[in-house]
C-alpha cells in the first residue's frame, strides 16, 4: 500500500531526528532543527510528537525495525551457525555503511540510561530468542563450543555494536571514504572474533 503524504513526512520526521539525535546527541538536537531540515514548521512537527520523548520513541522503534528486517533477512540465507553469524554481521556492517547514522544514534540511545536501550531492543527479541535456541542447537549437534547461549550472543552483540559505533566517530576524524576502509577492517575482525568463539573443542 503506497504512503500518504503525512506518513511520508512522518516518516522523514523520524530519519531526521536520528540523523539529529546521533550526531548532536538527544540534548544537542531540537525540535526546531529537526523540523527546519525537514523543511516544516516545528508546530508540524508537533502534530505527529507531541514532545521530544515522543520523537525519541518513534525514532528507536524504527531503528529498531530495520535492524530486526536486515537481521531476519540474513537469517533466512543458511542453516550453519557459522555462515548464519557472518551473513548477519555482514548485514549490519552493511546498514552501516548505507546509513551512518544508524550507529551514533545506537550509541546515544546507550548513553539514555537502560529504558531507552529497551525500547530500541524491544524489536530484536523475537530474533535474540531465536538466535539462542539457534546457538542451542549448534552446540547440541557439536557444530558451537558448548558455552552459555546468551553470554555468548551478548559478547557478539557488544563486539559488533561497539565496533560500528568506534568506526562511525572515527569517520568524523578521517572522513567517509576512510572510514569506510576502517568499517570494511572491523567487520573482518569482528568475524574473526565470531569464528573462534563458535568453533567447537577440540
Amino acid at each position: 500500500m503506497p504512503r500518504t503524504g503525512g506518513e511520508r513526512r512522518r516518516t522523514t520526521l523520524v530519519e531526521e531526528a536520528i540523523r539529529q539525535f546521533g550526531s548532536e546527541g538527544y540534548s544537542g538536537a531540537s525540535l526546531d532543527s529537526i523540523a527546519t531540515a525537514v523543511g516544516v514548521r516545528k508546530q508540524t512537527l508537533l502534530y505527529y510528537f507531541p514532545n521530544k520523548d515522543a520523537l525519541l520513541e518513534a525514532c528507536l522503534a524504527a531503528a529498531g525495525k530495520r535492524v530486526a528486517e536486515e537481521i531476519s533477512s540474513a537469517l533466512e540465507a543458511s542453516t550453519d551457525p557459522e555462515e548464519s553469524a557472518e551473513a548477519v554481521i555482514h548485514a549490519v556492517y552493511e546498514l552501516a555503511a548505507e546509513w551512518p547514522e544508524f550507529p551514533m544514534f545506537i550509541r546515544e540511545a546507550g548513553r539514555l540510561g537502560p529504558n531507552a536501550f529497551d525500547r530500541f531492543g524491544s524489536s530484536l527479541e523475537p530474533l535474540r530468542m531465536r538466535a539462542i535456541g539457534f546457538l542451542e542447537t549448534g552446540m547440541e549437534a557439536g557444530q558451537i563450543r558448548r558455552q552459555d547461549p546468551a553470554l555468548l550472543l551478548f559478547t557478539l552483540y557488544t563486539a559488533v555494536i561497539g565496533s560500528l559505533t568506534e568506526a562511525s566517530v572515527l569517520a568524523s576524524f578521517v572522513g567517509q571514504d576512510d572510514a569506510r576502509t576502517s568499517l570494511k577492517r572491523r567487520e573482518a575482525e569482528v568475524v574473526g572474533l565470531v569464528r573462534a568463539a563458535l568453533a567447537p573443542g577440540a
